[in-house]
């Protein structure tokens, strides 16, 4: 078994080497989610319009150490995509007692698309699902008369979750439910240390209420209106929403890794019910109420493929130690090798994928054309280092330091990272719903300066952009194209004497 172990660190250790020679490569430019977290590294604060703090604070303390490049925005993902790939060895192991069982965990959580990409990506996703699921390898030091420290230990990570991404507030019920669901763990119901552990938890937390409650508690109106609050929504898109969240999943999971998922946490029910194993019930009730919330949610709102992330983390646990029971004296060969042959095609197919899905080049070198819906890192990461040079130039050719700005947060925050000098970039409002930049505002420092205002599309400028200069010209429309295939076009217009915008309501939070 301890060559389970040197296999599964070497994997580890080698997944961390790639991941850091891609974030260094300089071939996959930011997300405009990244670029905009970036943004608020340099604005610290105590929260956000939509998120917690800490991707912030985390992006913040490795660009303060190596400087504001691609590399130290992302080395954070990194890390965090090693630790938990290191928690979830470490759960496994003690729950199967078992290296092999560990060491398929890790290869599973590595191919497995949404943490494969959450290891690269520096979104609020890589710290949130760190927390779960250090919360989750706390709560299985509990035992039915042991484990006071381990509640604690969960609520630490309960408050660092909820300061990256909201939907941490589910560990409670799916800790309610493990409990009920456990005959000898139900009297921690009546014990002070669950309840002390959500205190420490909201102690931590404690900072973005605040936040909040200063500025008219602008998250809770973001979450609410994000989770369809008050959303007309036809009976069609109603009755399609729950197919295309299932659809979504086997995108971002893989259609036959979400099957062993499935089979594998039926597995640890019927077990840990028929055993009287807390363990085997806690990695089904971290995993499946979390899917299935936002299975049901699907029919009432849309739902996007990454919110049930973190219900995939013990999932593979469980997997990994299906997968060990192959083993048990009893079971017969013929059936364990084609389940082992089942599980090794369910890791080779995403495994296969995942390269062409960074690389499609790869297959546009092959002859094969990626359809532009497909085509993810080409709408989502090319193109911007080239609209930073170009707006560079043409504010360098001004020679009246314009100011920047653009109508949408995405645009805004990538012109803030690439063009040359990173300058503050402003983000107006013309019919849009409200962002942080509206937080930052300071418009009315700009009135009487000349700007460069970029927007997506080649159309003619809105009157409301007209209007808030003395003059306004287009000095240049910028089309992005891979393999003689337009990706994105950007103009870029010219505006002087700012005279600034006419106020005007939100389409929304």
């Amino acid at each position: 078994m301890k060559s389970y172990r040197v296999l599964a660190l070497g994997w580890i250790l080698a997944l961390t080497l790639l991941h850091l020679w891609m974030i260094g490569s300089g071939r996959w430019p930011l997300s405009a989610d990244e670029a905009h977290y970036w943004e608020w590294s340099r604005r610290l604060d105590w929260s956000y319009y939509s998120k917690g703090p800490m991707v912030a604070y985390l992006i913040a303390l490795s660009t303060r150490l190596g400087g504001h490049t691609e590399f130290w925005v992302r080395l954070p993902a990194v890390l965090l995509g090693t630790l938990t790939a290191f928690i979830g060895y470490a759960l496994t192991r003690r729950v199967f007692h078992s290296e092999r069982a560990a060491f398929v965990s890790v290869v599973l959580l590595s191919v497995m698309p949404l943490y494969a990409v959450g290891a690269l990506l520096m979104t609020i996703d890589p710290p949130f699902v760190c927390c779960w699921a250090l919360a989750w390898l706390c709560l299985s030091r509990v035992r039915p008369r042991e484990g006071e420290l381990a509640w604690y230990g969960a609520g630490a990570a309960f408050g660092l979750g909820l300061l990256s991404k909201y939907t941490m507030f589910m560990l409670v019920p799916c800790v309610v439910l493990w409990l009920i669901s456990s005959p000898r763990l139900r009297h921690w119901l009546r014990r002070r240390e669950p309840y002390e552990a959500l205190i420490l938890g909201l102690l931590i937390f404690s900072p973005a209420i605040v936040w909040n409650a200063r500025h008219g508690w602008y998250s809770l109106r973001h979450v609410v209106t994000q989770a369809g609050g008050g959303a007309d929504r036809s009976l069609l898109a109603a009755l399609a929403g729950g197919p295309e969240f299932l659809a979504s999943q086997f995108g971002v999971v893989s259609p036959l890794l979400f099957v062993v998922f499935l089979l594998a946490t039926s597995w640890a029910w019927r077990e840990g019910v028929r055993r009287d194993r807390d363990d085997l019930l806690l990695l089904v009730c971290a995993s499946v109420p979390v899917y299935l919330f936002f299975q049901a949610w699907g029919f009432l709102s849309k739902v996007q493929a990454n919110w049930a992330a973190h219900a995939y983390f013990t999932a593979t646990v469980a997997a990994a130690g299906w997968y060990e029971s192959w083993f048990a004296p009893g079971v017969r060969r013929h059936s364990r090798s084609r389940l082992s042959r089942f599980l090794v095609v369910s890791i080779m197919l995403p495994a296969l994928l995942l390269p062409l899905a960074f690389s499609p080049d790869a297959l546009e070198w092959a002859g094969v054309r990626v359809p532009s819906a497909l085509d993810l890192v080409g709408k989502r990461l090319l193109g911007w280092p080239e609209l930073g040079r170009a707006v560079g130039e043409i504010v360098a050719s001004t020679g009246d330091r314009p100011f920047l700005a653009s109508d949408r947060y995405q645009i805004a925050s990538q012109l803030a990272f690439y063009v040359p000098g990173q300058p503050t970039v402003y983000n107006a409002n013309f019919g849009r719903r409200m962002n942080q930049y509206d937080l930052w505002g300071d418009w009315e420092t700009l009135i009487g300066r000349n700007g460069v205002f970029v927007m997506y599309g080649a159309a003619d400028p809105p009157e409301t952009l007209r209007n808030a200069f003395r003059t306004l010209e287009r000095v240049r429309t910028l089309t992005i194209s891979r393999h003689g295939r337009a990706l994105h076009t950007y103009s870029i217009f010219r505006g002087e004497e700012f005279r600034g915008f006419p106020s005007r309501p939100f389409a929304g939070f």
